[in-house]
């Protein structure tokens, strides 16, 4: 309210950050429009100017469209990438909305791939009949062979709705990885930009797996005896850094980690054992907000496992003192 009892509308302050998300929504859908009219592209060329290249028809185990998976990462790398340097956030309506656009993208390419097999003249089937769009999908389906070391096998009819509607599910789910992977980075709402993360220690959560006897119980129990001390050095580890974290201690944090590198030598065998405890730093590229968030990680290889833990809050400016030490 001014002085003469007159008012001011804020209309405008309250529709810039709505506005701004709609221009962000815009450029995240524009990019991924480009980018898979652009992959799309490219596989019609390779279509059309290669042979023994079909990359929509890859499949793993028979059943697994490896092929349309990779087309569709391909083609919607583009909402992922428009995402990250705007820094707005795909939220489960825009991921259903990039799902929709992947299907009719596909739905149109092969529309227009059937347009231009009959730009010179309309086709007719064996009974001299036009193809319409539905009959030449249709017969494209249950046209459908297996090539295998150069072989052509037989059609095998009905069963090719089967697989190319798994080419169209890998199509549109190979789309929104990326987007889902988006979804679960870490994001800071103040600044409408996604976190960067990095890990500041690995510390041993046990010790190296051996073979013990069980036929010897003394043995057993004293190994279980040394994963038990491990396990509660971790845990120790975490609550000091947690009480120098309450405090903004930064320095305290990093003396604290010191003895747990995450790169080098002692790194490599900590990431060894059955059990280690990951601390890492998450912060805003802008603002000094951040946070530690550490993971308990067991099993090696394909068989790993992350457990993520209770965050650590920090005061504000204590995650920009910890990474530029």
């Amino acid at each position: 309210m001014m002085r003469d009892g007159s008012t001011v509308s804020m209309a405008g302050d309250g529709d810039a950050p709505a506005e701004r998300g709609r221009r962000g929504a815009g450029m995240v859908m524009l990019a991924g429009v480009i980018t898979t009219a652009l992959t799309l592209l490219g596989v019609w060329w390779l279509d059309n100017n290669t042979t023994d290249f079909n990359v929509m028809g890859w499949y793993a185990d028979y059943v697994i469209p490896a092929g349309a998976l990779l087309v569709g990462m391909a083609a919607g790398s583009g909402y992922g990438i428009a995402s990250y340097l705007t820094g707005y956030r795909i939220r489960r309506g825009l991921l259903l909305a990039v799902l929709a656009v992947q299907l009719g993208a596909y739905a149109a390419a092969q529309y227009l791939e059937f347009r231009s097999i009959t730009r010179e003249g309309p086709l007719v089937d064996e009974d001299g009949e036009t193809l319409t769009f539905a009959r030449f999908y249709h017969l494209r389906a249950i046209s459908f062979t297996w090539t295998e070391h150069g072989v052509t096998g037989k059609p095998i009819g009905q069963w090719g709705y089967l697989f190319l509607g798994l080419g169209v599910l890998g199509f549109a789910l190979g789309g929104v990885i990326a987007p889902a992977v988006l979804m679960k980075k870490p994001y800071c709402e103040a600044c409408a930009l996604y976190m960067k993360s990095r890990t500041l220690a690995l510390v041993p959560a046990s010790v190296r797996a051996r073979r013990v006897s069980k036929k010897d119980p003394a043995a057993q129990a004293a190994y279980q005896d040394e994963q038990a001390r491990a396990a509660a050095d971790a845990d120790a580890v975490l609550s000091k850094v947690a009480a120098h974290a309450a405090r903004g201690d930064a320095l305290a944090i990093r003396s604290t980690l010191a003895s747990h590198p995450s790169r080098g030598p002692e790194a490599r065998r900590a990431g060894k054992l059955p059990a280690r405890l990951r601390i890492g730093l998450v912060r805003c590229r802008q603002c000094a907000a951040g946070y530690l968030q550490p993971a308990m990680l067991t099993g090696q290889g394909r068989g790993i496992r992350v457990r993520a833990l209770e965050r650590v809050a920090m005061p504000e400016g204590t995650a920009r003192l910890i990474a530029d030490a």
